[in-house]
């Protein structure tokens, strides 16, 4: 059978068009909302030339790739990325957390804030995720997507939550929490306020837990009382 040039010409865009429309795989519909990347080393290597290259005014694909070099299918999920984290806000511009992410001394706390940010679900069950080995944090992605722990989708997202977690390791959480209260709770403004010439005295108020001894002598208990009397409650 002879195969003529003008039959082969004919089949080829068919081909093509069905090749361009299956570039991109379907996603999963898989609970948790869980951001993952399949090329979870171009997403490091891009959050290890951040700190070092300037702050765009929108964080474009021109960008990410002429400056930070990274391009084609294995970059395209980066900006979702950095969307979901708000390091970028929906237009793509760099937030506060991205500038943050930029200097030394606010790179592992903006890096943990970027992981509350991106992966709620994940601090939800366990709010020292960033601290969480990779077996724990297994654990939590199988009961949070319902995934085997060998499915390749969980173990992407396992490398992409691992990818910020290089920089937040070690954040102590605790002092962050102390310094959100303290800011609320010492603010000048909630504080209650008295006019200059208002006298307020000071009021305290006590809890004393008081261990009585077992004895029917009342004369015990007057002596207890007495003595509590006179040294505290004047």
């Amino acid at each position: 059978m002879k195969v003529t040039s003008e039959a082969i010409v004919s089949v080829t865009p068919e081909i093509t068009e069905a090749q361009l429309q299956n570039t991109e795989p379907t996603r999963r519909k898989i609970p948790g909302n869980i951001p993952y990347t399949v090329s979870p080393g171009v997403l490091k290597r891009v959050l290890e030339k951040i700190p070092n290259a300037e702050k765009p005014p929108v964080f474009s694909t021109d960008f990410l790739s002429t400056v930070l070099e990274a391009s084609g299918g294995a970059a395209r999920p980066i900006i979702p990325i950095l969307k979901t984290t708000q390091m970028l806000n929906q237009g793509g511009v760099p937030t506060e957390l991205y500038a943050q992410f930029q200097t030394e001394g606010g790179r592992p706390t903006a890096a943990l804030q970027a992981m509350r940010n991106g992966f709620a679900e994940v601090f939800r069950r366990n709010s020292y995720a960033h601290n969480a080995t990779e077996s724990t944090l297994t654990d939590i992605l199988v009961a949070i997507t319902g995934l085997t722990k060998n499915d390749r989708i969980l173990k992407f997202m396992l490398s992409t939550f691992q990818c910020f977690q290089e920089y937040a390791k070690g954040v102590k959480t605790e002092a962050h929490h102390v310094e959100a209260q303290t800011d609320h709770g010492t603010s000048s403004e909630d504080a209650p306020r008295f006019a200059a010439n208002q006298s307020k005295p000071l009021q305290l108020v006590y809890n004393i837990n008081v261990v009585l001894p077992e004895t029917t002598n009342v004369e015990v208990f007057n002596a207890i009382f007495k003595s509590l009397k006179g040294n505290l409650l004047n």
